[in-house]
């Protein structure tokens, strides 16, 4: 199950930012515009648009993940990006959706002023991913400033 884990670290990531008075297809909806970059974000990588999900991180961004390929915190852009970009489609092919995409479950977000986190769960019938992603206001808007996952089997019945 373990693959199947690191399957949905890398499946961490709905649609464009939505309107203001609609619900957000992740049900993120306060703090508004941290929300929306989220949208963003899960949208991006539900849809394997490389170029909308890069932009969504902080060039200082970091990520902790639970692939045994990467034990070790990653630091900055070119780090996370190198991660992230083996899962999306090569430059100028169609982008593809994941067989599933993430939805996130018990959504939790905490709103401290000009940094926010948010964390969710990401179940299996096996396993629990755990996701939790810090968004930090920056002079570009709202970005990720750091994402980190982490996974365990669930007892077999």
């Amino acid at each position: 199950m373990r693959t199947a884990a690191t399957v949905a670290l890398v499946l961490l990531i709905a649609a464009p930012a939505p309107p203001s008075n609609a619900q957000s297809p992740t049900g993120c909806n306060t703090p508004q515009d941290a929300c929306a970059l989220f949208d963003r974000f899960l949208g991006a990588f539900n849809r394997r648009d490389w170029d909308a999900f890069r932009v969504t991180l902080a060039d200082d961004v970091t990520a902790m993940l639970d692939s045994p390929d990467h034990p070790e915190r990653l630091d900055g852009r070119a780090a996370v990006e190198e991660f992230f970009h083996r899962i999306f489609p090569p430059a100028g092919s169609q982008p593809r959706q994941p067989s599933r995409p993430v939805l996130p479950d018990k959504l939790l977000v905490q709103d401290l002023g000009d940094a926010v986190i948010i964390s969710f769960h990401i179940r299996f019938p096996d396993a629990i991913a755990r996701r939790t992603l810090v968004l930090r206001r920056t002079t570009l808007g709202w970005r990720v400033a750091h994402i980190h996952g982490s996974s365990f089997d669930l007892p077999a019945h």
